[in-house]
């Protein structure tokens, strides 16, 4: 399946991606080259935004990082909790058999979900949920969302449960 314009455009941007990485000590000493795992936007449009996983977190993960496109070319994105108290920008995305994590950009809500499930030792689903954060345009931020989250974490236990 072809990239979608947007993954096609962040890739093309992927040295200026590995030089923002560098100059945050985002990099990840010994990984392979970041890429592009999904994006929504693409350049002009009011928000650009890609998941770049740039390094591997372990036995079963990778480390995936938020960006956005900005006139001075890719930066890495901004996260606030409930309060407006800045936090990590930091996802994992993988699965075992009893814990999955995964983070997913939901474009028609300029949002991003962080999600997980874990199996109990039958491995039958016995927890899930998700975070949403969502564009505010005005702070430049990803601001958590506890009413979408909500909403957002019975939709993926639902999935999880079907499965």
């Amino acid at each position: 399946m072809p990239d979608s314009p947007a993954v096609a455009q962040w890739k093309d941007r992927l040295s200026s991606i590995q030089k923002t990485l560098q100059e945050r000590d985002e990099n990840c000493y010994g990984a392979p080259a970041p890429s592009v795992i999904d994006a929504f936007g693409v350049s002009g449009d009011a928000l650009s935004v890609a998941l770049v996983d740039f390094c591997t977190g372990g036995a079963y993960t990778d480390y995936i990082v938020a960006m956005r496109d900005t006139r001075e070319g890719p930066v890495i994105a901004g996260f606030r909790d409930a309060k407006g108290k800045s936090v990590e920008n930091g996802f994992a995305s993988g699965a075992s058999a009893m814990h999955t994590v995964d983070v997913k950009l939901v474009e028609a809500k300029k949002a991003i979900y962080d999600v997980f499930a874990e199996n109990d030792s039958e491995g039958k689903p016995a927890r899930c949920g998700a975070k949403a954060y969502v564009w505010n345009a005005k702070s430049e931020t990803f601001d958590l969302d506890l009413r979408l989250s909500k909403s957002a974490s019975d939709e993926y236990c639902r999935s999880v449960h079907e499965k």
